[in-house]
């Protein structure tokens, strides 16, 4: 997997392909929420869109057709390293992952038994949460799932900010 990492800014990445989604399927509702303010991370912005493609066309794969999408870019503060992080959260309201899915969603192949297409095509390999897990590690980012059966799912990645040099030190 080779990266072509250079200074981005994730506002345009998420905006561009949450409108690309937008484009794919006209007749879905996904609701994009964002700061005004730039958030500038380093990394590869063709591989940061195609995860975000692979949690949008989730979404909308395992949610009702009449359900919304949502999409969050935001900046939080990462509990684990003590620092500032860009996370993209992507919410559905389909019927969620049991507990011992949760983790498993991740490995190569593997599909979820017993939760059905909701929505488009049903073809897939059980690659795409692999495949982006992959690409946001080698970023220095991290993936996660919330979900309860019943209640939708929320996929979310991290990514380290560009450092700003601190006021002074030129």
């Amino acid at each position: 997997l080779h990266l072509r990492t250079e200074p981005c800014d994730l506002n345009t990445i998420t905006q561009e392909y949450v409108q690309e989604q937008r484009k794919t399927a006209p007749r879905r509702s996904i609701e994009l929420r964002m700061p005004d303010q730039h958030i500038m991370v380093y990394a590869d912005p063709d591989r940061i869109a195609q995860v975000i493609t692979n949690y949008l066309s989730n979404a909308l794969k395992y949610s009702p057709p009449h359900a919304p999408v949502l999409v969050i870019l935001e900046t939080v503060q990462d509990e684990e390293h003590g620092h500032t992080v860009a996370r993209v959260r992507v919410q559905d309201e389909g019927l969620g992952l049991p507990p011992e899915e949760q983790q498993r969603v991740w490995e190569s192949f593997y599909q979820v038994r017993d939760v059905k297409v909701q929505s488009g095509s049903g073809v897939g390999l059980g690659l795409g949460l692999h495949i982006s897990q992959t690409i946001i590690e080698r970023h220095g980012g991290t993936v996660g799932v919330y979900s309860a059966e019943n209640s939708g799912s929320t996929f979310w990645f991290t990514l380290p900010l560009i450092e700003k040099p601190e006021e002074g030190n030129a």
